[in-house]
């Protein structure tokens, strides 16, 4: 087995230390188990892969997952009408696969249907904005219900095209092939 010399700063000879010990007095594996890891994570980043965290479950506490990938699309749905939020995620991951990352959480923004008017306060002789409240256009149950956080992974496109909406689905088509850009000829 050829021999390599690495020199090893002052500062550094304890973190040196105390690798070989965890690695059972073999620092040459932990060594080469570092490089192994930085290599790869380095790599990945270099092809424009990250390390993607996502939170996964339905109701607290969440179960943390991380994997290396790159977000290729994202899609807001309305669900429910409107009560609940769906958003979609799609990733590429370092290993060639698909990743769907789906959360569902409270459709907030049209929740609920408000109007007002300007009115003068008799208490303080002042104008106030009353706000007119309509809350029968949602149901308020609904969207108090648990965030629900799933990742799944597909090992083709075409495996992830019945997860997902079919415009979706022909985005990431033309993505892949590179034909993101219509050039129009005007």
């Amino acid at each position: 087995m050829p021999n390599r010399t690495i020199y090893v700063t002052d500062a550094d000879l304890p973190l040196f230390e105390k690798a070989q010990k965890l690695a059972g007095d073999n620092l040459s594996a932990a060594i080469a188990h570092a490089l192994r890891s930085f290599v790869e994570k380095e790599e990945a980043r270099q092809s424009g892969f990250e390390e993607i965290t996502v939170k996964v479950g339905k109701g607290r506490p969440y179960l943390i997952q991380k994997f290396r990938g790159r977000p290729l699309a994202k899609r807001h749905i309305s669900i429910q009408k409107g009560a609940r939020l769906l958003t979609l995620t799609v990733y590429q991951t370092a290993k060639g696969r698909f990743a769907l990352y789906a959360k569902t959480t409270p459709g907030w923004s049209g929740w609920p249907n408000k109007s007002g008017r300007w009115s003068r306060n008799p208490a303080n002789d002042r104008l106030d904005w009353d706000w007119d409240w309509d809350w029968s256009l949602h149901d308020l149950a609904s969207s108090y219900k648990d965030d629900e956080y799933r990742l799944d992974v597909f090992d083709t496109l075409d495996d992830l095209k019945e997860s997902i909406p079919e415009e979706l689905y022909e985005a990431l088509v033309r993505y892949l092939q590179g034909e993101e850009v219509e050039f129009l000829d005007i």
